[in-house]
């Protein structure tokens, strides 16, 4: 299911059981008419029994810890309605363990007006909440749509940078360190946003008869890596994804996200960082995916370079100030197979790895002309996961995986292996 962009005129894009109310509106102000209205109501929650190494958490693994754990990591309501035959909305309502051991309070993670000139055009535009749109991912928020129980590495794996100091010193994230340093709730970004939403004004839609060629354009208020609450910067962060599908068997797509990602705070009166727009996440990724008969197979690179504050709690004063300039790889690789001889089943093998690459930091003055303290190092670690999974359609709404993930890395050595049971529930 393609997450939320629903075309009201054609219901038909839930693959889940929908309830349809018509309302009758009645107009005020000595206007007297009557219009009717569709509301579209549907939910998905998954249940997940995980047991995972002596390092879990929902931060590291998204798991709440070692123990034998039987829990609900998302629960979503979704709502769409139509206004008119070019007017809509779409509402979801979520709650999850996103870097906590508890359910969080219900947040709408999408909230949007879409509009679609023509009934016959795919071409949409949508403004307010809605899903980040980059990377293979962005078609796979829900775990309906994700053949495997773990996000990528790109999406679940954090790094030593945050959108409220910068880079953290040391190069290793390590969050029972970090925390003593910089604060509990100080954690590090991932390459993009785990919770997967933005907000701002995106265009969407396909090209051709044969739809040769989709594209999904956004203008946000924070790039693929950070999620910011109101708008803190004269000009917006843009991310998107296009892709081409040349044949039936084959499809290529590209993704690019820039922005300014840091947050205003306190934290950065201590860096003398007046000028936050000027310290951008640079994000671009490949994907290639081929289909035939039952089987799948997808490639997906990704590279990102930021430009942040570098904090050291022992060292930095506000006499100084010094910027870091650091890059980062990904590289993942999917095997799938549907099994013919019983429907509704498949298994499937993901391999990814993430590379390090250099953090050169330097020393400006107040005036900015002048640099010194030039020093180039290794930023962060390398860490490489494989996830093996299992699945089962037991009926259209209810899906059942088992998933063993397997971990490594060159840094801290983290024991966070974990294996899943998840039943994913769509009603």
């Amino acid at each position: 299911m393609k997450y939320f962009q629903l075309q009201m005129r054609r219901n038909c894009m839930m693959k889940h059981k929908i309830f349809h109310i018509s309302l009758l509106v009645t107009t005020f102000f000595g206007i007297h008419g009557a219009a009717f209205a569709q509301i579209q109501i549907g939910g998905l929650a998954d249940f997940e029994l995980r047991k995972a190494g002596d390092h879990s958490s929902p931060y590291i693994n998204q798991t709440p810890g070692s123990k034998l754990s039987l829990y609900t990591p998302n629960i979503r309501l979704f709502i769409s309605g139509s206004i008119s035959e070019n007017w809509f909305t779409n509402l979801a309502l979520q709650s999850d363990y996103y870097n906590s051991n508890e359910l969080s309070s219900p947040f709408f993670s999408v909230l949007n007006l879409n509009y679609a000139p023509e009934s016959d055009s795919d071409f949409m535009v949508t403004v307010g909440r809605f899903i980040t749109p980059y990377g293979v991912y962005s078609e796979r928020v829900l775990s309906s749509d994700n053949p495997f129980v773990h996000l990528p590495l790109t999406h679940a794996s954090g790094l030593p940078i945050s959108k409220r100091i910068g880079f953290f010193s040391g190069g290793t994230y390590n969050p029972e360190i970090s925390q003593s340093l910089y604060g509990e709730n100080e954690t590090g970004l991932t390459m993009v946003y785990q919770r997967m939403y933005t907000q701002g004004i995106k265009i969407s839609g396909n090209i051709g008869e044969t739809e040769w060629l989709s594209y999904n354009l956004g203008a946000t208020l924070a790039p693929a890596s950070t999620h910011l609450e109101y708008g803190q910067y004269n000009k917006p962060a843009l991310t998107g994804r296009i892709f081409l599908k040349p044949t039936v068997w084959a499809q290529l797509g590209f993704s690019l996200s820039t922005g300014a990602f840091l947050k205003e705070d306190t934290a950065n009166d201590t860096l003398l960082a007046y000028d936050l727009s000027s310290y951008n996440q640079n994000l671009l990724g490949a994907d290639l995916k081929f289909s035939y008969r039952y089987y799948t197979l997808l490639f997906e690179y990704n590279h990102s370079y930021w430009k942040a504050p570098y904090y050291d709690p022992g060292s930095s004063t506000s006499a100084t100030r010094t910027t870091g300039e650091a890059t980062i790889g990904h590289v993942s690789g999917e095997f799938i197979v549907n099994f013919p001889f019983l429907v509704g089943s498949y298994a499937a093998l993901r391999y990814e790895t993430m590379s390090s690459g250099d953090i050169e930091t330097y020393t400006s003055n107040f005036s900015y002309s002048s640099y010194s303290n030039l020093n180039k190092k290794t930023w962060t670690y390398d860490r490489e996961r494989i996830e093996f999974v299992a699945g089962y359609k037991l009926q259209r709404n209810i899906i059942l995986k088992a998933s063993y993930l397997y971990s490594d890395d060159s840094g801290p050595d983290l024991d966070d292996n974990v294996f899943t049971l998840q039943l994913s529930v769509l009603f």
